[in-house]
């Protein structure tokens, strides 16, 4: 076992988004290779904006930092993901590191929902996620972290996956959310009562308003939903601070993907009228 590459990746991207009569357009974008964004798709008649992230390099290396900036500006709607899934190489040394920063201006609403995230054997990976929400802003997250390569028969032989989540509001800092999950499986066997148990892949799914409160029965509708959903077992609470949480173990990445659509789509529905759109990939 190796890292790939003697010099490390520093990638960044940064992408601010407005709205411009009935949709929100990308009207600022840097990127530093290997980061690229795809011009936005509209894949439904609110003008919200659906863009793909791309790293062209296949996976990420031990020693790699990652940077991504989203701004939307008021009004804005945006769905960012990327196409494919995201492999974490084996490493000696340096964890790889991503850094997310997501500033929501008010009236703005984000849902970033990546690809599943496939740590190799050896893989180390830390994450920084911080979320500025402002009044009126709504943020939806969703993250899948699956086993290893299934090809390879790989189950949780990765050396780290580290993330930590903050969601804060934009005026004045409050801390509306705070999520650390440090996994080292090596050390400590994930298959163990109250961890994973019999399941492989983790999903997770985040609602957060930027201010009041999302209807508490809406997590018992989710928890409906997903009660009937077979090979998982998962359900949804409410957050202190007036947003909603969903978390599902699953044994293959599909009906882990297929629930948390369904919470996206449900909890769309019921603040915006609209359901989820049908992604191109």
């Amino acid at each position: 076992m190796s890292d790939l590459q003697s010099h490390p990746v520093e990638g960044i991207l940064q992408l601010g988004l407005r709205r411009t009569g009935e949709r929100t357009v990308l009207y600022d974008c840097y990127a530093r290779t290997p980061l690229r964004v795809l011009r936005p798709l509209y894949l439904d008649d609110t003008g919200m904006a659906y863009l793909y992230i791309l790293n062209p390099c296949g996976g990420v290396v031990g020693g790699d930092t990652y940077t991504l900036h989203i701004t939307l500006d008021s009004g804005a709607q945006a769905y960012v993901t990327t196409p494919s899934a995201t492999q974490l190489y084996a490493t000696l040394h340096k964890p790889a590191e991503q850094h997310i920063d997501l500033t929501l201006n008010p009236g703005t609403v984000l849902a970033y929902f990546p690809e599943q995230t496939i740590p190799f054997t050896g893989a180390a990976f830390r994450q920084h996620i911080t979320v500025r929400l402002g009044c009126d802003a709504f943020v939806f997250l969703g993250d899948i972290l699956a086993p290893g390569r299934a090809a390879r028969q790989e189950t949780f032989a990765y050396r780290e996956y580290d993330s930590r989540l903050r969601v804060e509001t934009l005026l004045d800092g409050e801390v509306r959310l705070f999520d650390r999950m440090r996994l080292q499986p090596q050390q400590d066997p994930l298959s163990c009562l109250g961890l994973m148990e019999t399941y492989d892949y983790l999903g997770v799914f985040y609602a957060l308003p930027g201010s009041g409160a999302i209807d508490p029965s809406l997590a018992d509708r989710l928890h409906e939903a997903l009660a009937p959903c077979s090979d998982l077992v998962g359900s949804a609470s409410t957050l202190p601070h007036g947003g909603l949480a969903v978390r599902v173990l699953g044994r293959h990445h599909t009906p882990v993907r297929q629930a948390l659509h369904t919470a996206w789509d449900l909890t769309r529905q019921a603040l915006f009228g609209h359901p989820a759109a049908a992604l191109r990939t």
